[in-house]
């Protein structure tokens, strides 16, 4: 007896002649004229903060510096980094506190070689190769869109925080790109290889560790397994770079930032753009002190919900990374990056699902399209951007809901691509 769930797209190998009708040359030059003049329009309305050397990129640039230089040591002071960044960028009453983990400075480092200008457009490069990349990665997984229309899977990289993130010299493309291979390597049957990849994004610790959390729990033991040894890598390559004392000073001042909600005491966290729970329970309550422990409690109710479900294949990285997105502490426009993976992948399917058999149907794809189209409205409109946590609650419950217990055929990754 068949099931009235329909399961889209049959066949698991997607014919590569369906992905794009045309060459691999034609494809990336319509896909560059789609892409350049939105990409251009985020240099254009960064270009004064850009001018003025106050993108984000100065702390990220100053500290792979300082590192490079012998004053890795150095790296979380706030007199220090106020003195390079004045020297090697511009001055600024005020430093742009870097809050990653040492680590990462590794990565930027070369970057410190040229002036800072330069560095940016170096550095602007890298993430459009990362982008490249990442697309490549996604490209499978998003055959059902080309059938549509051979231009879909490009559109589906104008996500405002892409943007966002591109301009303002931000390291969150880095970060998407690390979760498009891991969700190749899993459906690769390489759990191992993706959890390698994920830890490595740790420099955003805020958005991986929620994810690590939900695979452990969904006992994927290999991936957990890497992650937790790819992280005690990391955290000893760190501790040697800043030393063990202004390690110990940095895990302080994460600590302190949870409560205080300062980076440092000149420098406060901007709950109002934040788009998530933590986001969205201090506009309503407008900063009570009940704030931080509504945000726990909150996180905590969405966690279990999202433990419960049973993920298979690539499907627990596609409910995960809008979760880790829900209950991060902080998520600025350009860290809803990562979230073009699940929407991409969704809105592929839905293409090829049968819409009056497919219960969850509209709401997921209501909810994707929201999910895409809400942060240039919210830009537009000039409200205040922790509203986006709204479709992205919406979004990330919709995405769960492939994933519910009850639902006797989920709908795999591998039946619209399998790599």
């Amino acid at each position: 007896m068949k099931s009235d769930e329909t399961v889209p797209d049959t066949d698991p190998v997607p014919d590569r002649r369906m992905v794009s009708p045309f060459s691999p040359a034609r494809a990336l030059a319509l896909n560059a004229m789609l892409l350049a003049p939105w990409f251009l329009c985020g240099i254009i309305g960064f270009l004064p903060m850009l001018r003025g050397g106050s993108v984000d990129f100065r702390n990220m640039y100053t500290a792979g510096y300082m590192v490079r230089s012998g004053h890795g040591h150095e790296i979380y002071n706030s007199s220090a980094q106020a003195r390079f960044q004045n020297e090697l960028v511009s001055y600024a009453d005020i430093p742009l506190p870097f809050i990653r983990p040492a680590f990462e400075t590794l990565l930027f480092a070369p970057f410190s070689f040229l002036p800072f200008y330069p560095a940016y457009c170096a550095f602007y490069a890298f993430n459009l190769a990362c982008l490249t990349l990442c697309f490549r990665l996604l490209r499978p997984y998003m055959a059902n869109l080309a059938r549509v229309a051979s231009y879909l899977p490009a559109a589906m990289f104008l996500f405002l925080p892409i943007n966002v993130a591109l301009a303002s010299g931000q390291d969150s493309i880095i970060l998407l790109t690390l979760l498009a291979g891991a969700l190749a390597c899993i459906e690769k049957d390489r759990e191992y290889l993706a959890g390698v990849l994920v830890a490595c994004g740790l420099f955003k610790f805020q958005l991986v560790i929620p994810i690590a959390v939900l695979f452990l729990v969904w006992r994927r033991w290999k991936f957990s397994a890497a992650f937790g040894g790819t992280a005690a890598l990391l955290a000893a390559i760190s501790i040697w770079i800043a030393g063990i004392t202004e390690s110990a000073h940095y895990f302080k001042s994460m600590v302190q930032l949870s409560y205080t909600f300062h980076v440092s005491p000149r420098f406060p966290l901007p709950i109002g753009k934040t788009a998530n729970l933590h986001g969205a329970l201090n506009a309503f309550l407008g900063g009570s002190p009940l704030v931080l422990p509504l945000t726990i409690a909150a996180s905590a109710v969405a966690m279990i919900f999202f433990a419960t479900r049973q993920p298979r294949g690539g499907n627990a990285l596609v409910v995960a990374i809008p979760a880790s997105c829900l209950v991060s502490y902080y998520l600025i426009a350009y860290d809803m990056s990562i979230l073009i993976v699940p929407i991409a992948v969704i809105l592929s399917r839905l293409t090829a699902c049968n819409r009056k058999t497919y219960r969850y149907w509209s709401l997921q794809l209501i909810t994707a399209a929201l999910l895409f189209v809400f942060p240039v409205c919210v830009t537009l409109s000039g409200l205040q951007f922790w509203t986006v946590s709204l479709p992205l609650l919406a979004f990330a419950i919709a995405v769960a809901m492939l994933e519910a217990p009850e639902n006797p055929r989920r709908l795999h990754l591998a039946s619209d691509a399998k790599l």
